[in-house]
């Protein structure tokens, strides 16, 4: 349904405790992304921004406050629930590719797809589907060193979609890439947005690339700020 609530933030914290001394990385947010949105999240180093889609992406939990993913309380939810949601109902796109270095573009797709249990044929012959959707089609049997960087964060966006997620988040996706080839991969996950209508969370401080989002979330100080 697209006006579901597929986040909702209620007072969260992330509070980071070294020694004697505390560092406030999220102050209190409240904030709700509905079904099929497309928002930015933006903000100076320091300002939580990151923080933020990694606790609502379930990569880190909230000091306090809630989560809630689907209507489901996120605290309330065991390792394997959380596992289930990065695995199956969001994709992530880094800012390092965070590829596997000895495996083939198409075996970097393919990983994430064998750990669901899918058989070795049925997991190839997606990774090919996807490599030609994202315009690497002839590039199946190399390797993240044999490509570019652009080529590597292309095998990076089609291994996000391999298990079909509801969600994409990529945080500074385009930040190790040239602005050209920045804009084109920005453009890809917006083609795949409209086409498919999935909910996108884009981490970025470039405003340019803030501004392409039809929302915006700026965070400063670990706070919601607009």
């Amino acid at each position: 349904m697209k006006d579901e609530v597929i986040f909702d933030l209620r007072d969260v914290w992330k509070i980071y405790y070294m020694k004697d001394v505390e560092t406030h990385a999220l102050r209190g947010v409240n904030l709700k992304v509905k079904r099929g949105e497309y928002a930015a999240i933006s903000g100076p180093s320091g300002s939580g921004k990151s923080t933020l889609m990694h606790i609502m992406g379930c990569l880190d939990t909230p000091t306090k406050g809630k989560v809630i993913i689907e209507g489901r309380d996120t605290s309330e939810m065991d390792d394997n629930d959380l596992a289930r949601i990065r695995r199956e109902k969001i994709g992530f796109v880094f800012q390092a590719y965070n590829l596997m270095p000895g495996l083939t573009a198409a075996e970097n797709i393919s990983l994430p797809m064998r750990f669901n249990g899918i058989g070795k044929g049925d997991a190839q012959r997606r990774a090919a589907e996807l490599l030609k959707k994202v315009g690497l089609g002839d590039r199946l049997h190399h390797n993240p060193g044999e490509l570019s960087g652009g080529e590597q964060q292309r095998v990076a966006i089609a291994r996000a979609l391999v298990n079909d997620p509801d969600v994409i988040m990529g945080d500074e996706p385009t930040g190790n890439l040239d602005s050209k080839t920045g804009v084109e991969i920005m453009e890809l996950i917006e083609d795949l947005h409209e086409k498919t209508g999935k909910t996108v969370i884009i981490v970025t401080h470039d405003r340019k690339l803030a501004k392409r989002a039809k929302r915006q979330i700026k965070t400063l100080d670990g706070k919601v700020v607009r």
